[in-house]
């Protein structure tokens, strides 16, 4: 119940901050490592919602989908997938380095789903809950409108199943409005 009046919240704050000055939108594409023995990377995407209160501090939404891990061992009997998928919301602190490029950190709350699923089975289970995220970035304003943005986040679960650190590496762009 937390987390839905948290993300009902979050949407209508975000909405009426929506035609204000600083806003933004941002979509990124990346790679995910699950911290997971024997499982590769997966490919992975976010879009963002946030809003600029001034030059060093913003508050976004995103949703992120995690991307899907495959077991890659051949001794490993099934073929086992892990994908997950959350919305994160986070303070984040920014610091203008150059007239154009802009360096930042970040923290929130993390609310995640992830699922263990075999080859021919379907899902094994289904995992969530809400979490700490931490992530650091660097934006390049190309123009008034348009910034280039490489970040790094890091995504803390602690579960019975699925425990550990889920880090992501992404580039994207962030459409000013």
């Amino acid at each position: 119940m937390f987390k839905k009046a948290l993300i009902a919240s979050s949407i209508l704050l975000l909405s009426a901050t929506v035609n204000a000055e600083g806003g933004y939108l941002g979509l990124s594409a990346g790679k995910t490592d699950m911290d997971l023995k024997d499982f590769d990377d997966g490919g992975s995407f976010a879009a963002t919602l946030g809003y600029k209160v001034n030059k060093n501090f913003a508050v976004e939404a995103s949703y992120i989908d995690l991307g899907e891990s495959e077991n890659d061992e051949d001794y490993l009997l099934h073929d086992l997938t892990v994908d997950g998928h959350g919305f994160n919301l986070s303070l984040v602190g920014i610091l203008p380095i150059h007239e154009k490029i802009d360096i930042f950190a970040k923290v929130g709350a993390f609310m995640w789903d992830i699922s263990l699923n075999e080859a021919g089975t379907g899902e094994l289970v289904t995992e969530n809950s809400t979490d700490l995220s931490l992530g650091l970035g660097i934006s390049a304003n190309l123009t008034d409108q348009c910034s280039v943005v490489f970040e790094y986040q890091e995504f803390q679960i602690e579960d019975e199943v699925f425990d550990g650190d889920i880090s992501n590496i992404s580039i994207g762009a962030r459409f000013n409005f």
